[in-house]
């Protein structure tokens, strides 16, 4: 019987990689694998601070890089992964890349995870002529446009329009920010104050900050408490210190609602903030929530067709950074298909082409005034943590 369950298990990730891997990315082949691999730099923030991110996307790169590998390769050769862990250091991150450029000889690099490793990177593509797509979101990581940069995820603008038109749709027009002075806490503060005097609708009354590595911000909340005019508190940052702002939001007893980055959302934020993420809100992308999208929704077969498969392989179901892992080794294939080979220019020319290419977590466009990847649509949904679970809010 045991016997039995085993190859069943493996019969259906065989068939559903299969189907999945099949229809996204087309490339699948019976050819037999030739000797010379394609050779794929992969950098990802998998210690430190922002391994909750980077742990997910590494997972799920090597898990369907060894499945292609498996039915056939790509253009008949096989994906060979040269994988780095930056341990959510930027520095390291422009070590890793040169490393990747100039000795591993990639043909393309995915990574990393973070704002700050990617930018530390993109230098290091611009200089060796590498496409690097990354896995990290905030708008300045693609304005100013960098030739070699390519972006999976939904920016920081996109993300915070979806939460703004949320507060502005319940009457929480007047809103305290609290961010980070990282790279990415610091970018999207920016947007965000930028949003709010561009829109008008939602008013920026209190603005604090605290550093990287900070282990308590009770002081910044103090002062948010005090100002009658707060009717909610947005926290834009990533890592760990978004749920030390929760317990630190609860503790203090503020009854203005808590919403957080989208890059906050994961199951390790309410595991981390455990019941005083109760109530919290954040802009999710649709595979933390498949299950309650309606049946109309474009993106709900293919989403639920990955997590079956990612679960049947590793017995837990993937959230949005598998989906950006997912989908950021779909653009490369689908690049490597469409250039038929693998010369470092032909790559970086055929991702610029990329268009209506449906992922898990949205559908691809890029071209040479846009390497965001996303259509100005927005297909980031609203959560709310509820019983330690992310639910779908209006």
């Amino acid at each position: 019987m045991k016997r039995q369950t085993r190859e069943s298990r493996r019969s259906i990730v065989r068939n559903a990689w299969k189907a999945a891997v099949g229809l996204s990315i087309g490339v699948l082949s019976t050819v037999a694998v030739a000797a010379d691999p394609i050779r794929i730099g992969l950098v990802t923030t998998s210690t430190g601070p922002g391994s909750y991110l980077g742990g997910a996307e590494e997972q799920t790169i090597k898990l369907m890089a060894e499945t292609i590998n498996k039915q056939g390769g790509v253009l008949g050769r096989r994906i060979e992964l040269v994988h780095y862990d930056d341990g959510t250091n930027a520095d390291r991150a422009r070590t890793l890349m040169q490393r990747l450029v100039t000795e591993d000889r990639v043909s393309l690099v995915i990574g990393s995870s973070t704002t700050p490793s990617t930018l530390s990177m993109a230098d290091v593509a611009t200089r060796g002529k590498v496409p690097l797509i990354s896995m990290a979101g905030a708008k300045v990581l693609t304005e100013p446009l960098r030739p070699w940069l390519f972006v999976i995820p939904e920016n920081d603008v996109m993300a915070l329009g979806v939460m703004f038109d949320h507060l502005a749709r319940h009457k929480l027009t007047n809103v305290a920010l609290l961010s980070s002075t990282s790279g990415f806490g610091r970018a999207a503060r920016e947007v965000a104050l930028e949003l709010s005097s561009k829109r008008g609708d939602v008013k920026v009354v209190a603005d604090e900050t605290y550093a990287a590595g900070d282990t308590d911000m009770s002081a910044q909340l103090t002062r948010i408490r005090g100002n009658a005019q707060v009717q909610a508190v947005i926290n834009l940052d990533f890592g760990n210190q978004p749920a030390i702002v929760t317990r630190n939001h609860a503790a203090l007893g503020i009854k203005a609602p808590l919403y957080l980055s989208h890059s906050t959302a994961a199951p390790k934020y309410p595991e981390l903030a455990g019941p005083a993420s109760e109530g919290a809100r954040l802009a999710v992308p649709s595979l933390m929530v498949v299950e309650q999208l309606p049946d109309s929704a474009p993106e709900k077969a293919k989403a639920l067709e990955f997590r079956n498969l990612y679960q049947a392989s590793y017995k837990e179901l993937p959230h949005g950074f598998h989906g950006y892992g997912y989908d950021a080794l779909l653009v490369a294939v689908d690049a490597i298909k469409r250039a038929g080979s693998v010369d470092r220019q032909a790559l970086r020319d055929a991702i610029e082409k990329t268009a209506g290419l449906a992922g898990v977590t949205g559908e691809y466009n890029y071209s040479p005034t846009n390497h965001g990847g996303y259509v100005p649509q927005s297909k980031l949904r609203m959560a709310e943590i509820r019983n330690g679970k992310f639910v779908l809010i209006d």
